[in-house]
């Protein structure tokens, strides 16, 4: 708040609120991935959620995801099965925002799409964490590339796509976004792909659509992928294999 010079107005929700013109921020006490009723408290075109990041392995990184669980289960938030809208081009500019500020040896990274909250509103994560080695740099560094992006106007980069297959971290998507050849809104890491039935949602369900899908070819094993293909031809979409 102070970086953006944003003064606090009256509580909403019973949540502290801050506001200067259209940019709007909510403090939340926990993090907010069951908040799924935040489209209702207040309406933006865009909500992006600042949180500290978590990882089993332990590894310091910088994540942007989009919202939403491909499995049939909404223990991190959100619904079973339902993915809420994403946002292609703010998420991908976001990503080489924080890229370009960076100035420390964290990585930065997509994350593939998991955890709620559930939004109809485009939406993404934007997070840092994973060790122990997190210091108020790394705070900072995220603070001032937030601060920067939504001070600064910007260009739609690359394609809108779906991303299919890779880890939960996925190198190949985070280099093309980077390099501005696809702007991602959903991507379905490899362990995913099981649910493959769900594509027409993860298309469709982002500001603007994905035009087409991008497909780590060697991320997914053969027989999910030849299901991801079957689905693909069925819903008229074209792919890239990478």
């Amino acid at each position: 708040m102070r970086l953006l010079g944003i003064k606090e107005v009256d509580p909403i929700g019973g949540k502290r609120y801050f506001r200067e013109g259209d940019l709007e921020i909510i403090e939340f006490e926990n993090v907010p991935i069951y908040e799924d009723n935040i489209d209702a408290l207040t309406k933006t075109d865009l909500f992006i959620f600042l949180s500290r990041h978590k990882s089993s392995m332990g590894v310091a990184s910088f994540t942007i995801h989009s919202l939403g669980n491909w499995a049939p289960s909404s223990d991190a938030g959100g619904k079973p099965r339902m993915l809420s809208m994403a946002a292609p081009f703010q998420m991908r500019n976001m990503l080489f925002q924080i890229y370009s500020g960076n100035k420390t040896d964290v990585p930065v990274t997509y994350e593939a799409t998991h955890h709620g909250p559930f939004l109809d509103t485009p939406s993404f994560f934007v997070e840092v964490g994973g060790s122990e080695t997190i210091t108020d740099v790394h705070y900072d560094t995220l603070a001032k590339s937030v601060c920067d992006y939504v001070s600064l106007e910007h260009e739609n980069v690359g394609k809108a796509a779906i991303a299919i297959g890779g880890t939960h971290y996925p190198e190949k998507f985070t280099k093309l976004a980077l390099a501005g050849t696809y702007s991602f809104s959903h991507i379905m890491p490899r362990h995913s792909c099981v649910y493959s039935d769900m594509l027409e949602m993860g298309i469709k369900r982002s500001a603007p659509a994905a035009e087409c899908a991008v497909i780590d070819w060697k991320g997914i094993p053969a027989p999910q992928r030849e299901i991801a293909l079957k689905k693909l031809a069925e819903l008229g979409v074209d792919y890239v294999r990478v």
